[in-house]
């Protein structure tokens, strides 16, 4: 065989490969959401959900996962309570629902569903073990330690547990060591359709969301800097927003959700 026909049948080959690799790619990127929800069977036979977010990639069109996704999904799941990735402590302290803005969302959808809230976050501003933005396996443990305890006050209820994708396999995993069963969705894809319905946010969601703007601007940093535990290094990542930069750049979510608008 000539070398330019073995050169021919290798490139076609290749293409082949790519085609086929390109095609399995654009399968997973539509179907992706998919793989973002998970049902688990107590050992007595309780329903857990837990469904991963995206936080605020959710307002990026071309994560091909919307907010109004997000909050079909709970409407069809359809629980008894929701577990949310936020602090009780600074809840109870502040009334400050202090996670992330796709939690803020679950929060006031809830609220307006009349769905009971649990928080089950943990992490905290040390000299140690502290990394903004970040998740540890001791932060996962925690978390999942929350998730047990609330589990005992719900015995016979169905839970969802809402949670930033990056924590979902490791509570999947978690819940797993406690001898819990993995357990089929029917249609997983269609809990995210909307059957029609026009979107809207959440109506207390602008008040919530300024709300946890404020305690990370000035509330949150004040404390640390007061905390005469923490370094310098640590303080220098939490400083007060005097210049309201920050302030500035969380309220601009406020325009879309005024405007019913899903994405930037």
């Amino acid at each position: 065989m000539k070398k330019h026909s073995r050169l021919k049948i290798v490139l076609i080959c290749i293409a082949a490969v790519l085609g086929i690799l390109f095609i399995l790619a654009a399968i997973f990127y539509i179907n992706l959401k998919s793989f973002t929800v998970k049902r688990i069977k107590t050992t007595d036979g309780q329903d857990i959900y837990l469904m991963g977010t995206f936080h605020t990639d959710h307002f990026d069109s071309l994560s091909n996962y919307s907010v109004e996704e997000m909050l079909n999904a709970i409407r069809h799941i359809d629980p008894d309570v929701v577990f949310i990735e936020a602090r009780e402590e600074y809840y109870e302290k502040y009334g400050v629902v202090d996670g992330p803005v796709d939690m803020c969302i679950t929060y006031c959808y809830c609220r307006d569903n009349d769905i009971p809230i649990e928080m089950v976050d943990y992490w905290k501003v040390d000299n140690d073990t502290y990394k903004q933005n970040t998740t540890t396996d001791d932060r996962d443990d925690h978390i999942h330690q929350n998730i047990m305890e609330k589990l005992n006050l719900y015995s016979d209820k169905r839970v969802l547990v809402v949670c930033g994708l990056g924590h979902l396999y490791p509570q999947v995993n978690r819940l797993r060591n406690e001898g819990f069963k993995d357990d089929s969705i029917p249609d997983v894809s269609g809990l995210f359709n909307s059957e029609g319905n026009n979107f809207e946010y959440p109506s207390s969601v602008c008040d919530i969301w300024e709300q946890r703007t404020l305690f990370y601007a000035q509330t949150y940093p004040e404390s640390i800097q007061a905390d005469e535990t923490i370094n310098d290094d640590v303080k220098s990542q939490w400083t007060v927003d005097e210049n309201h930069g920050f302030y500035n750049s969380q309220m601009k979510y406020c325009d879309l959700f005024r405007a019913d608008q899903l994405y930037r």
